[in-house]
C-alpha cells in the first residue's frame, strides 16, 4: 500500500506589465522568482530561498541572473537554451522558465497542484540507501482546479495513458515536450519534475550530511564538485504535506 503522497503547488502571476511573479512549495521546497522585463528581454531577477534541502541552495541565486538580456520565451521548457541547468537550483531554473512564459502571455494568475502518489518500494540499494524497484503510481496535475495531466508512471517510465506510454522522465524527455503544443508541453515538464522530487519522500534524507554522501551526478547548483562537499543537510526544514495542502504557498502574495 501506498503511504502518502507529495503535493507541489506553484503559483504565477504578472503583477505588472513588466513583472512577473513566481513561487513553488512541496515537502522539501519553498522558492519564490521576481522576473523584471521590457518585454523582449530580461531587465532583472530576483528570488527568495525559504526551505530546501541543502545549505547550499540560497546561494543558487548568483548564477540565476545569468538569465538577465536574455530574450522572453513561450515555451517553459526552453529556459534550457538560456541557462546552464547544471549550474542553476533545479526548482529555480524551473520557476524561471515558467515565469518567462507568463510574462510572455500575459496571463493574469496561473496555479498548478500536483498530487504524486507515494509508490510502493519492493527493492532497496541497500548500498546506496535508496529504492531499486517500484511499484507503478499515479500523479495528476490540475490547472486552476482542473486536471489537465494525469500519468500512470513506474521508476523512470510514464505507463498510462497509451499516447505517452513508454516515455521515458529521463533520457529523451525535454525533447519529447518540444513536440508537444505549447501548454502540454508545460504541463509534462511540470508533472515530470514533481514525480522527480516525490522520490525524495521515500528515502530517509536525514541519513545524508552533505550533498556529496548522497552521491548524484553534477545535476545542479548544489551537487557542483566543490560544493556538494559543504552542502550540509537541512532536512530539518522539511514539511510533509502528504494529508493536506494548508498552509502551502503562504508567501504567494509576496513579491522576492
Amino acid at each position: 500500500m501506498t503511504t502518502g503522497r507529495l503535493r507541489r503547488s506553484i503559483d504565477l502571476r504578472c503583477h505588472d506589465d513588466f513583472t512577473a511573479v513566481a513561487w513553488l512549495e512541496d515537502d522539501f521546497h519553498h522558492f519564490g522568482l521576481t522576473l523584471v522585463h521590457d518585454g523582449y528581454k530580461v531587465r532583472d531577477v530576483r528570488a527568495a530561498a525559504l526551505r530546501y534541502p541543502w545549505s547550499s541552495c540560497p546561494g543558487a541565486t548568483a548564477p540565476l541572473r545569468a538569465l538577465i538580456g536574455q530574450p522572453l520565451i513561450r515555451r517553459a521548457s526552453e529556459v534550457g537554451r538560456l541557462l546552464e541547468m547544471r549550474l542553476q537550483c533545479t526548482h529555480l531554473f524551473d520557476l524561471a522558465g515558467l515565469a518567462l512564459a507568463q510574462a510572455v502571455t500575459g496571463r493574469p494568475r496561473r496555479r498548478y497542484e500536483v498530487v504524486v502518489e507515494d509508490p510502493q518500494v519492493t527493492a532497496w540499494d541497500d548500498v546506496l540507501q535508496r529504492p531499486a524497484s517500484l511499484e507503478p503510481s499515479t500523479a495528476v496535475l490540475e490547472q486552476d482546479r482542473i486536471e489537465v495531466m494525469r500519468w500512470v508512471w513506474r521508476e523512470q517510465t510514464i505507463l498510462a495513458p497509451a499516447a505517452c506510454a513508454g516515455t521515458s522522465l529521463q533520457r529523451g524527455f525535454r525533447e519529447w515536450t518540444e513536440t508537444l503544443p505549447e501548454e502540454q508541453a508545460e504541463h509534462a515538464t511540470v508533472l515530470r519534475r514533481a514525480v522527480m522530487v516525490a522520490f525524495g519522500r521515500l528515502m530517509q534524507m536525514s541519513r545524508f550530511p552533505t550533498a556529496a554522501s548522497l552521491n548524484m551526478p553534477a545535476a545542479c547548483h548544489s551537487y557542483q564538485p566543490g560544493q556538494r562537499e559543504q552542502a550540509r543537510n537541512t532536512s530539518h526544514l522539511q514539511r510533509d504535506y502528504a494529508n493536506s495542502a494548508e498552509g502551502m504557498l503562504s508567501q504567494v502574495d509576496r513579491v522576492p
